[in-house]
């Protein structure tokens, strides 16, 4: 039977799993999507995403897709899916496209999001980085300004995952207090392991103080190496979106 393509937009919260990435053991987005698949198609599948997120970080437009011999349409596989996944997984979006798609490997672009609550929340507690003060966003985008462009991130990644060539192209970077969170949106060609997170996590010690905002361009600027220390929780972070040549879902 002919082979098809089937391209998915996700939104899930991140509380629960492992990550994305089927893993030995735990429970993973990955995971439960292709059981979810395999129980109706009738044949195995694993659903290629555009970016492994880490266990409690969350999706609002994590994009995947599949290679199938199924026939059946976009829209009856997007309402199947709805009516068994779990609570904390939804796809809004379900389309086909050409064979040769890879959801990872194509993406232009991808946009993150991270979420700070300045006071003490019992309802924001696993999706935003809870702080107890408020923070000086005037040194929160100077640092931000400073990450825009083509910079090296090898300090600002695990050092396990770092590649010969750190360099990532930032096109946007910017913090702005909205819907009562203090909100950090970045987007770049590509991102490196726990990137944004280190990024917040460094910006925000700056901004109390704990490190010079000349020791965090250094970091950036300069391809030494001096790791930063500062890393944010994963409950504030959230994948936005992900760019395509051509294709929107």
């Amino acid at each position: 039977m002919k082979k098809r393509n089937i391209l998915l937009k996700l939104e899930y919260r991140g509380t629960n799993f492992e990550g994305w990435q089927i893993q030995a053991r735990g429970r993973t987005v990955q995971g439960v999507l292709s059981d979810k698949l395999r129980m109706f198609l009738k044949e195995d599948v694993k659903p290629l995403g555009s970016g492994r997120t880490d266990a409690g970080v969350h999706a609002l437009g994590q994009y995947a897709n599949f290679v199938t011999s199924s026939g059946m349409e976009p829209g009856r596989i997007m309402h199947k899916l709805n009516r068994m996944l779990p609570d904390d997984i939804v796809v809004i979006g379900c389309r086909e496209v050409h064979l040769a798609f890879n959801s990872r490997r194509d993406a232009k672009s991808r946009s993150y999001r991270y979420l700070i609550t300045e006071r003490l929340s019992a309802v924001d507690v696993r999706l935003s980085w809870i702080l107890e003060k408020r923070i000086d966003i005037g040194i929160l985008n100077r640092m931000a300004d400073i990450v825009l462009g083509s910079r090296y991130f090898h300090n600002f990644c695990k050092v396990k995952s770092r590649k010969p060539e750190n360099i990532c192209i930032v096109r946007k970077s910017r913090w702005s207090r909205h819907g009562g969170f203090l909100r950090y949106e970045i987007t770049a060609d590509r991102f490196l392991h726990n990137m944004v997170r280190l990024l917040v996590g460094t910006m925000v010690a700056a901004a109390r103080g704990k490190i010079e905002l000349l020791k965090f361009r250094d970091q950036l600027e300069r391809n030494v190496d001096d790791k930063t220390k500062h890393i944010a929780p994963p409950d504030g972070l959230y994948l936005v979106g992900v760019e395509y040549e051509g294709i929107t879902l």
